[in-house]
């Protein structure tokens, strides 16, 4: 059994032995499609929701903590590290990681104070305890990592607006009521979004549910993608017959008589 299934199965069974506590996540995205055109400069996702409760649901003495993440497609990303070779600069070591190409988390308090470093490891709420499978030669993928280089690459995408924490964000509405809205850059990747959501209570989590939403390109621009992904030959002649006209144009336009 992987390291990555024993976690998932892990926390798999801390939400069944909490399953007598009867809370229940019920939430919705104000989108379930962010549609990516010429202009777009960025959006917003705003999520509502409520924690229900039964006549089994035992008395908590302190109140529920929220977390919301948008978590993007996982990919292959490389992070390199540049060293000095006869007086140039080259990049040497490398590492592959397969991570979420865009992750967000909104909590109700700061992260660290929801639960313990373990919780919230096995749970993926925060950056600091999210896991990034590293690929090793042979394909082997391992959880530990190089501290240095998972420190680099989640620098690198902080500074892309791509992984992004906001502690606090998530409001509450009422005693069981809140709402949050999530930042969505104009550099967000396309593809299919989780919106997972996280119940927590005297530092244990409770719940979780998981909602969908696609980002895609619109208009001129996702025409052009189709076209050169399904008809690739038809989009290589489109580009072939425009660089000659364009050529042929530049030539009548600046030729010397």
């Amino acid at each position: 059994m992987s390291r990555r299934l024993a976690a998932a199965l892990g926390f798999g069974l801390a939400f069944a032995a909490s399953s007598a506590t009867a809370e229940t996540l019920v939430f919705e995205p104000s989108t379930k499609r962010v549609e990516i055109t010429s202009n777009f400069s960025g959006t917003t996702l705003t999520v509502y929701g409520t924690v229900e409760r039964d006549a089994a649901t035992i008395g908590r003495g302190g109140d529920y903590e929220v977390a919301v993440m948008l978590v993007g497609p996982e990919r292959a990303a490389v992070t390199r590290r540049k060293e000095r070779l006869l007086g140039i600069w080259v990049n040497r070591d490398s590492r592959t990681y397969h991570a979420p190409a865009f992750y967000a988390v909104a909590t109700t308090r700061p992260i660290a104070e929801m639960a313990a470093a373990a919780t919230l490891k096995t749970a993926q709420v925060g950056l600091d305890g999210l896991i990034l499978p590293e690929v090793v030669p042979g394909g082997v993928e391992v959880l530990a990592g190089t501290v240095s280089f998972r420190d680099a690459y989640l620098r690198l995408r902080r500074r892309e607006g791509l992984y992004a924490e906001y502690p606090g964000a998530v409001r509450r509405l009422g005693q069981n009521l809140w709402s949050v809205t999530l930042p969505i850059p104009a550099e967000v990747p396309v593809g299919d979004y989780k919106v997972r959501t996280v119940l927590f209570a005297d530092g244990a989590p409770l719940a979780e549910q998981v909602s969908h939403v696609e980002v895609v390109k619109s208009g001129f621009e996702q025409e052009v993608a189709e076209l050169a992904g399904v008809h690739s030959w038809i989009y290589g002649l489109i580009c072939v017959g425009v660089s000659l006209l364009t050529g042929w144009l530049g030539g009548v336009l600046f030729r010397r008589d």
